[in-house]
């Protein structure tokens, strides 16, 4: 077996999902290449990672709200369904509708009274709303209060995803396959990054996350709480400069590159990320967004 075979399969072979032949040949090949045997342990640590992350049991009300959701869709469309019987009411109901309503006007409470309109209106029928669909880095505390960053992807239809390690920051050297896979509609991939983080021993981790041919940078800084000034002078291409960012202020940067990476400049004085971001990318067809605890940097 090749080692772009064997890399594929690391993630089979450590859930141990591989059938009995290919596992032999794996181990056979892992047991002659010194490069596989390393990034089996890197794997196998992002494994481990993995099964320390807590479990998040989904909401004791979930399937009561799927099924208020259902059973409201029906109503409506049995509602649909009875509107062609009221298009053929004649005069002689109108004419009777409105006498009803004068018999009821003249009661003393009236005819809101009479047909119960005067009521409290029932609030109104809550439906779960769709998942929000994406890649997402969101930081969570651990028992002991330190902050680990966990990168998640979730999907309304099914898609295909790779998630690469750029060793030492450079995004132009060989990128190591963190994750592949396929991502399933209402299924949620989570990826622990402090692992990563300290195999790397960078300030900053570059990860592309590639979905469906479209390719997004992440910045993740390894150190917390964020810088909120900082002087920088830098003349680099857009990605590194976004990583000295990154690693100036420690706040993690998404960057979505629509093309021909440009050359920016960038010369501040105790300034904020949000500052020195808006200054960088004058000139391209960038802007920045905020979007939590991280920044955006997308096409115009």
């Amino acid at each position: 077996m090749r080692c772009e075979q064997v890399k594929s399969l690391l993630n089979d072979y450590c859930e141990r999902s591989l059938s009995e032949a290919m596992r032999e040949r794996v181990e056979a090949h892992l047991r002659g290449c010194a490069a596989c045997q390393r990034e089996l342990q890197f794997v196998q640590a992002i494994w481990r990672g993995l099964r320390t992350m807590p479990e998040v049991a989904p909401p004791a009300d979930l399937h009561a709200r799927i099924m208020t959701h259902v059973r409201a869709n029906t109503r409506a469309r049995e509602a649909q369904g009875r509107i062609a019987l009221w298009r053929w009411a004649g005069a002689a109901a109108v004419a009777a509708g409105l006498f009803i309503m004068g018999f009821f006007a003249a009661q003393s409470d009236g005819v809101q009274a009479a047909f119960g309109f005067g009521a409290k209106p029932n609030p109104p029928v809550q439906t779960p709303q769709p998942v929000q669909a994406g890649v997402f880095l969101e930081y969570r505390a651990t028992a002991d209060g330190v902050r680990v960053p966990v990168l998640e992807a979730r999907m309304n239809r099914e898609a295909t995803a790779e998630l690469h390690y750029a060793p030492e920051g450079d995004a132009k050297t060989e990128l190591i396959v963190v994750w592949s896979g396929r991502l399933l509609p209402g299924k949620t991939v989570e990826i622990p990054l402090q692992t990563l983080l300290h195999t790397s021993g960078e300030r900053v981790l570059t990860l592309r996350w590639t979905l469906e041919g479209q390719s997004r940078v992440l910045y993740v800084p390894a150190g917390y709480p964020p810088a909120k000034l900082a002087s920088l002078r830098l003349q680099a291409k857009l990605g590194d400069a976004l990583r000295q960012l990154a690693s100036a202020y420690q706040t993690p940067i998404e960057w979505a590159p629509n093309g021909a990476e440009p050359l920016v400049v960038l010369d501040v004085q105790d300034a904020t990320l949000e500052d020195a971001l808006q200054k960088l990318l004058i000139g391209s067809n960038y802007t920045v967004k905020r979007h939590g605890d991280f920044w955006r940097v997308v096409s115009r």
